[in-house]
């Protein structure tokens, strides 16, 4: 770029003072136009110290507690003080026109401009303005303007911000973590690409004009928001040639220069706000002397950033943003934000890589290298139009808004999941890319086996919520489109719908008609009782076995219906959730007509609701046992929610349950095959494989479950479990239960998984210390029904062979299982486990009474899972009680059967299991046991 002539002068717009004539380089200084440090707490001589009024229309100027006026900042048009909006009783920022200026036609006419530029913008980065409005003039001026018009004070009121500046920030922590810097600078792109679409550009991007919302230290605390569009101009407009409007320290060369400015020139003043940021100073970018001169091919700083520490590539990407000339920056600021987020992610890629190699070793290495592996294997190739919605990250100041995050990306993946054209990932095959965490997308992706992704990032405030999702190429990390929202908590119910048909047209989707409606319907008109329904769906998806979440997501769901009883959505989830507590809490018939009435109410709402014939068809598979009603539902909630997997995978457990193996498995590899790191059906596969006594493949499932979900106990504890009944190698169970230490186990699962380990050893020591170590009388939900401690120490003393201790424990544990079978009548596991109780104190008669009305309640030719556990329960109490031909002749052909193996149950029946549990002691020495024990494990027939 050529190097300006030195008598060229530049002129204030507002004062009309030639900058030639300032010796120094701050230029104007009257107009406050070229400090660089105008905002909270600047002051000047030059301008009036109060405003000549506290009242302007329905504002009222606020004092601090010393009684001075509450002033925000001052710039060139005038100051900013916090104030109340005396209608609505809420805190606003109201900017008043420099009264030196009032009676300047040109200077109201930009104040007017400021207002309305700012006004055009809404987006969640950039301040709101509210109002716009003029004070009746002051007794000594008169109508002295153009047609009369009225010179009074002007002012306009704006979004009051809780929260610093970055100016202030740096002020007061010196210079950002680069990861940090990245994500201030990433969220003004946003803001900035806003006024880009509006042919805006903003003119004065500087630390005092970005506010950071926010109560941590942190940019993942932050939410960003550009302030004061005062000087914003439409690309295009040469109303200003040869006059110098903006900040000098962070003012492109063009700017400085007079000459037309664009979006280029925002991001140069973005790039000398991130040095500022990266190293606490403004870069010396400008040479002494006349500021015409200033800018003229002046080099980044580089040893002075590279001095600092900060990486290469984000040094690449401020030279880049700093070129002298316009055309050689980044096009746009949507360009400009995918170079970001890029250098943000591998920013975190290297840090992340840094730390396995310093805390883990090659051993971990190793390990994620083995999971790299495994996940490549199953990723298909890439569909144009498959995606996946990564977890959101919360901005929000209050930690317990971690749910609204969570179900907004929840609601937003429902609807998606209706479109047939779409490939659609679960949330479970997603959660392991929490949001707090740098992402490497190109991977994520390929172990997805998608080609898109959404990333969220989202602030609830009060009654406002700041939504931006960017949809981006999971192949390169390329952003296809981004949108921010600013939206009421009313307004928002709606967005959900919105953004998934926006990202449906992108992707370049075919909905029908019928799509289109049900992805963008209102699924409720109450906030209270959207914000309900987000909160039970947190706890509905909560971990595996967590009963308690189940019966949180409950309460929630009915309170949600109870403030809107229109709400269907509400409604199908609630009688879902009543049918899982139905499973897991024992068959009741209140619950179980609870969950029909629910059912019947969301049907009746939305008849064509693909959640709502969902939790039909669960009432009918859970609760009714009724396969033959609960498929049709099944294929029309597949239609109605073709993406959604679990629908297909309710369907193979049907095939399960009827001992149809081979279509079970199949159906479970299909699914599993379009959800890859969906560890569910990995644990579902494990399961099946078990079943079928195939171990190879059993071991192959679990080893896959934990790698996906690594902290989940019952996935560990169902591998050690695998290899007993495989190799009879208790040692992966010893190893598990030796390491855990924290209580985490309401349901009391894991208790009994480890007092049913040290009992295959015969550590007698180690199963009283797993009785003892769970805090409550009672086991609530041993896969179903609540076992009181007593029992467990009745089983350890007859391991023993003190059968008179035992019938002590045994004693006091008969009253509550004979109550529990006397309120569920028809469940067959109460009715199993009595009878074994009953064997165990020497009732013959009643324990193969109770051990054969188990059978009856849930034959085979029902149930080919439960149905084999009766049967393999009633061996159990036979060997038990003294009928050892009857025993042994039933476990010959069980040997045989698929159905009869279980990680939490005493009966299971393997080769390995016979061999070790103390259960079947009583046919130690029956030869014809002896002659079972010494074969090698019968073929499954399937």
């Amino acid at each position: 770029m050529a190097t300006p002539a030195r008598n060229k002068t530049l002129i204030c717009e507002l004062c009309g003072a030639p900058l030639q004539s300032l010796a120094s380089e701050e230029g104007c200084l009257n107009c406050l136009l070229s400090t660089g440090i105008e905002g909270e707490g600047a002051e000047s001589s030059s301008l009036p110290n109060e405003p000549s009024a506290r009242i302007y229309q329905h504002y009222e100027i606020l004092t601090r507690p010393d009684g001075s006026l509450w002033e925000l900042g001052r710039g060139a048009m005038g100051v900013t003080y916090k104030a109340r909006d005396v209608n609505l009783e809420t805190p606003v920022a109201l900017k008043i026109i420099n009264p030196r200026f009032s009676g300047q036609a040109g200077a109201r006419r930009r104040f007017l401009q400021e207002a309305q530029a700012a006004a055009q913008l809404r987006h969640p980065n950039v301040a709101s303005v509210f109002h716009f409005g003029t004070t009746n003039p002051r007794p000594n001026e008169g109508a002295a303007t153009n047609a009369g018009e009225n010179i009074g004070e002007r002012f306009y009121a704006t979004e009051f911000i809780e929260g610093e500046s970055l100016a202030a920030r740096l002020r007061r922590t010196g210079p950002l973590p680069p990861a940090v810097a990245l994500e201030i600078a990433l969220q003004v792109t946003w803001a900035l690409a806003a006024a880009e679409k509006r042919g805006l550009v903003h003119r004065d991007l500087k630390p005092s004009n970005i506010m950071l919302v926010a109560e941590k230290e942190t940019a993942a605390a932050a939410w960003v928001k550009v302030i004061d569009f005062g000087l914003a101009r439409a690309e295009g407009d040469s109303s200003t040639a040869s006059r110098f409007l903006g900040t000098l320290a962070f003012s492109s060369p063009e700017q400085v220069l007079g000459r037309e400015v664009t979006g280029r020139s925002d991001i140069y003043s973005l790039s000398v706000t991130l040095c500022h940021a990266l190293t606490g100073r403004v870069p010396a970018l400008r040479q002494a002397g006349h500021p015409g001169d200033a800018q003229a091919g002046a080099p980044l700083p580089v040893a002075q950033l590279a001095k600092r520490g900060i990486p290469a590539s984000i040094i690449a990407l401020l030279e880049s943003m700093l070129a002298p000339a316009p055309e050689d920056r980044p096009r746009s600021a949507v360009e400009l934000g995918q170079s970001l987020q890029r250098t943000l992610d591998s920013l975190g890629r290297v840090s992340r890589v840094r730390r396995w190699v310093v805390n883990a070793g090659l051993g971990l290495a190793a390990g994620v290298v083995g999971l790299a592996i495994y996940l490549a294997t199953l990723s298909p190739a890439l569909d144009d139009k498959s995606i996946a919605v990564l977890p959101f990250r919360n901005l929000s100041s209050d930690p317990t808004n971690a749910f609204f995050a969570e179900g907004v990306q929840d609601d937003i993946l429902s609807r998606l999941v209706k479109i047939r054209d779409l490939k659609v990932l679960s949330r479970l095959g997603t959660a392991r890319y929490p949001a707090d965490v740098p992402r490497d997308l190109p991977a994520i992706g390929r172990a997805l086996g998608v080609r898109h992704l959404l990333e969220g990032r989202l602030r609830r405030a009060g009654d406002r919520v700041l939504l931006h999702v960017r949809l981006v190429d999971a192949r390169d990390g390329y952003e296809l489109w981004s949108q921010g929202y600013d939206r009421t908590l009313a307004d928002a119910i709606n967005l959900q719908g919105e953004l998934a048909s926006n990202i449906a047209d992108a992707l370049d989707a075919t909905l029908s008609p019928h799509e289109r409606a049900e992805v963008r319907k209102k699924s409720t008109g109450s906030p209270d009782a959207y914000v309900l329904y987000l909160e039970g769906r947190k706890f509905e998806n909560s971990p595996p076995f967590a009963v308690s979440g189940y019966e949180a997501a409950e309460r929630l769901y009915r309170q949600a219906v109870a403030v809107d009883p229109d709400f269907a959505l509400a409604h199908a989830r609630l009688a879902s959730t009543l049918g899982l507590l139905y499973r897991f809490r024992g068959s009741s018939e209140e619950l179980k007509e609870r969950a029909h009435q629910e059912v019947r109410k969301a049907l009746l709402l939305a008849p064509d609701l693909g959640e709502a014939h969902l939790a039909k068809a669960l009432g009918y598979y859970r609760i009714e046992r009724d396969y033959n009603l609960a498929l049709p539902e099944l294929e029309i909630a597949r239609r109605l929610i073709p993406n959604d997997t679990e629908a297909e995978g309710i369907v193979a457990f049907i095939h399960r349950r009827r001992g149809q193996w081979k279509e079970a498995r199949a159906g479970l590899e299909h699914v599993r095959a379009r959800d890859p790191l969906n560890e569910k059906y990995e644990q579902e596969l494990c399961a099946t494989a078990s079943l079928l006594r195939d171990w190879p493949a059993a071991s192959r499932h679990v080893l896959r479950a934990i790698e996906l979900s690594p902290t989940v106990s019952p996935f560990k504890i169902e591998q050690g479990m695998v290899d007993v009944w495989a190799n009879g190698n208790l040692a992966l169970l010893e190893k598990f239960f030796a390491d855990f230490t924290a209580y985490g186990d309401p349901e009391g699962n894991v208790a009994w998984a480890r007092w049913d380990a040290a009992m295959l050893s015969r550590d007698f020591v180690k199963a009283q210390g797993a009785i003892d170590g769970f805090p409550f009388e009672t086991l609530p939900s041993v896969l179903s029904a609540p076992v009181p401690k007593t029992y467990l120490e009745g089983c350890l003393w007859l391991a023993q062979g003190r059968d008179d201790r035992a019938q002590e424990f045994f004693e006091s544990t008969r009253p509550a299982l004979e109550a529990e079978v006397r309120a569920h009548p028809g469940n067959a596991l109460r009715h199993a486990r009595l009878g074994l109780l009953y064997a165990y104190v020497g009732r013959k008669s009643d324990a193969i009474r109770e051990g054969e009305r188990a059978v009856r309640l849930t034959p085979v030719t029902e149930d080919a899972i439960d149905g084999h556990q009766w049967l393999c329960n009633l061996a159990l109490i036979l060997a038990r009680v003294g009928e050892a031909d009857r025993a042994v002749s039933m476990i010959e052909p069980l040997l045989r059967e698929p159905g009869c193996i279980s990680p939490l149950d005493e009966a299971s029946l393997s080769l390995w299991e016979l061999r070790l549990r103390w259960q079947w002691d009583p046919l130690r020495h029956d030869p014809r046991f002896q002659k079972i024990l010494a074969a090698p494990e019968p073929a499954t027939i399937f």
